[in-house]
């Protein structure tokens, strides 16, 4: 109870902080200050485990909840300034955002329905991810590999049980690790991460409104974006891509407001400096998130400098606009994203490491050791354009439910039918705008995120690669169906009408036959048709299992790792660096209830036994990597190793069923 206490205390003080920052950055619209509300609030808990728990290395309740309070002091300190400079402004924007909240958009009846659709699946998937364990691959391989390491550790350091969770950027895994580290479990941490896709839609809402749509057509495409399958599919997931996509959108409506708040402020020069420090957090989060986002730090962070340029000459603000402004820009990026860099930099001589990449070697390429088994079969001869047609028609072929890294079809029916066609006639609609300057600013940025989005991604494809470009483009499909619903002529209307309920209809065909099904398995022989045929299980079965008593030992691959539960709790068990087990979490316990450590390979049986002792390590997991092969025989032949149990677990990277073997060391017992 003191755990979950000093969570809530800790997470409020990091709220407060967010709040405060966004007082001080002065928003003057409502998407913009939840926008800006939201990046402070998911970077500070960012910053706060680098700093705490990284340079520090207290990576503990207290401590991280003291660095919470550092972070609300200096945001109340921020807020204090300003509101004894602009006493009740920022109250009486607030008033006005909360009475126009529901104005011009509350009556719409698509957007309405499509509301109540999300409301509805991502309830749903909240709560399954709350009250079932982390089913997701890649989230039980490497994505709470990290945080769980570091948890056990007490510092975020070396995580070297799987080479992702040691190289790979782990910004999105600080914030799923924080209540982590407070409650020694994995149980609450996608409820952090939910926030993430409420700061997509928003940033999307906000970039409609920019551009030129209406109220209601804006807020409809942060929730078409958030009903794509692609989205809502990794909501009950510890994968990155939906956060990684929504930092980068955020960046790009920071920017795409600081000419409006420059003008209506009335004091440019302090609404672009501060403006800088929301940027800075941003794209910060979005290096951190991935490092694909690196591009998009590059042509953000560029398109900042030409946009505080040409502010600073048209207010006359003068040079020293760019000296206040750069630290608030710079620093933010280097504190939120460069850490994991320099950290696999250090580790590895590779910043990138394993990839190989711009002149720093690696294990491969990302088409070689990323994409090369990802890649379906029916797409590796394919040129590009069958590529990309193969995939957006998948969902007029294929009626299973999607599943979290769904590779084909993973923009659903609306994507090809309606938001395509219907970006296009919107860049058409924004051109006409942009000679009378219009949106001209927010529409260049919007480009360039399609670009940056679709152009350096090694699987354009791949829906859930591209959510950073389909989030731009759906801006400009509902600019167009905007445009189209003021038109006042009868077939303008009626195809406005027609418009909406065929995306309302696609929309809402996807969100129910992806919840219909749910890719979580009971592991059960009499589920796995249904799996096989549906993709997933019944949503009613699986509400039905979240309130059963022992449904943590009833989801698959949970239920292959049954083997470790007589292991005592507290336990230590070593692995091997380089070793085959697919899957680390299950290893740990869905409470981290056992320890892992990571040995080197052992040179023979007495190299091992030295190891194990100073890590402390009462079991030793042997499995069939070849760093164990010095030492096979002699530990099944030594009376220091007791044979346990052969731990089946799933299918590992070589393959082959693992013959996998835990023993306990009991080093009374050495020779």
């Amino acid at each position: 109870m003191a755990e979950a206490l000093l969570l809530v205390a800790a997470t409020f003080l990091v709220l407060t902080g967010a709040f405060g920052l966004t007082v001080w950055t002065r928003p003057v619209r409502a998407a913009e200050a939840l926008v800006t509300f939201l990046t402070f609030a998911l970077a500070g808990f960012m910053l706060i485990t680098i700093v705490v728990g990284a340079l520090l290395r207290y990576y503990q309740p207290i401590p991280l909840a003291c660095g919470s309070g550092v972070l609300a002091g200096a945001g109340l300190l921020c807020a204090g300034v300003e509101l004894r400079r602009r006493p009740g402004v920022f109250g009486r924007r607030m008033t006005v955002w909360i009475r126009r909240s529901f104005r011009g958009w509350g009556g719409h009846p698509v957007t309405g329905v499509l509301a109540l659709l999300t409301l509805t699946a991502y309830a749903l998937r909240g709560w399954l991810g709350l009250r079932l364990p982390p089913t997701d691959w890649d989230g039980l391989s490497y994505h709470t590999t990290a945080p769980a390491q570091w948890a056990q550790s007490g510092s975020v350091g070396r995580a070297t049980e799987v080479i992702w969770a040691d190289t790979y950027p782990m910004g999105i895994e600080s914030v799923a690790g924080w209540p982590m580290v407070f409650l020694g479990s994995a149980e609450y941490s996608l409820l952090f991460l939910l926030p993430g896709y409420l700061l997509a839609a928003v940033a999307i809402a906000g970039l409609a409104r920019r551009v030129g749509a209406g109220r209601g057509f804006s807020v409809m495409a942060g929730f078409v974006f958030l009903l794509t399958p692609a989205v809502f599919a990794q909501a009950h997931t510890f994968y990155v891509d939906v956060q990684s996509a929504a930092f980068a959108l955020a960046a790009l409506h920071v920017l795409a407001m600081l000419p409006g708040a420059a003008r209506l402020s009335g004091t440019p020069r302090v609404m672009v400096t501060r403006r800088m420090l929301t940027l800075g957090a941003a794209l910060g989060a979005a290096a951190g998130s991935k490092s694909s986002n690196l591009a998009v730090l590059g042509v953000v962070g560029l398109a900042a400098l030409v946009a505080v340029s040409w502010l600073a000459r048209r207010h006359r603000l003068g040079f020293g606009v760019f000296v206040r402004a750069a630290p608030l820009l710079v620093l933010p990026v280097v504190a939120v994203g460069a850490y994991w860099y320099l950290r696999t930099w250090l580790n590895y001589d590779n910043p990138f490491y394993p990839i190989t990449m711009v002149g720093f070697e690696g294990r491969g390429t990302v088409q070689e050791i990323v994409m090369g088994a990802n890649v379906p079969e029916e797409l590796r001869k394919m040129p590009l354009t069958e590529q990309l047609w193969t995939s957006w028609t998948q969902p007029f072929n294929d009626f299973t439910t999607p599943i979290y890294d769904i590779r084909l079809g993973g923009l659903g029916m609306s994507w090809l039918l309606i938001v395509l066609p219907g970006a296009l006639l919107g860049l058409l609609v924004w051109l006409l705008r942009a000679r009378r300057r219009l949106g001209i600013g927010a529409g260049l940025l919007l480009l360039l995120g399609v670009a940056v989005s679709f152009g350096p991604s090694p699987a354009p494809w791949w829906g859930r690669y591209v959510l950073l470009g389909y989030g731009c483009l759906l801006v400009f499909c509902v600019l167009f169906m905007s445009r189209l619903g003021e038109g006042r002529r009868a077939p303008a209307r009626a195809l406005d009408g027609a418009v909406q309920f065929a995306l309302v209809c696609c929309v809402a065909f996807s969100a129910v036959l992806g919840h219909l099904h749910i890719p979580i398995n009971t592991g059960l022989a009499e589920d796995e048709k249904t799996v096989a045929e549906h993709g997933g299980t019944p949503v009613l079965k699986l509400l039905s299992l979240s309130l059963a008593p022992d449904r943590a030992q009833r989801v698959w691959p949970w239920t292959e790792f049954r083997q470790l539960d007589p292991v005592p709790d507290g336990s230590t068990i070593a692995l091997v660096e380089g070793n085959v087990q697919a899957l680390i979490m299950p290893l740990r316990g869905a409470h981290l209830q056992r320890d892992l450590v990571v040995v080197q390979p052992p040179r023979d049986l007495p190299d091992l036994v030295r190891q194990l002792r100073a890590h402390q390590a009462d079991h030793v997991l042997i499995d069939l990597a070849p760093a164990w092969d010095p030492v096979r025989d002699l530990v099944e032949n030594d009376p220091a190793f007791a044979f346990v149990t052969p731990v089946y677990g799933v299918i590992p990277q070589n393959g082959e069923k693992p013959d996998t073997r835990l023993y306990r060391f009991k080093p009374e017992n050495l020779r």
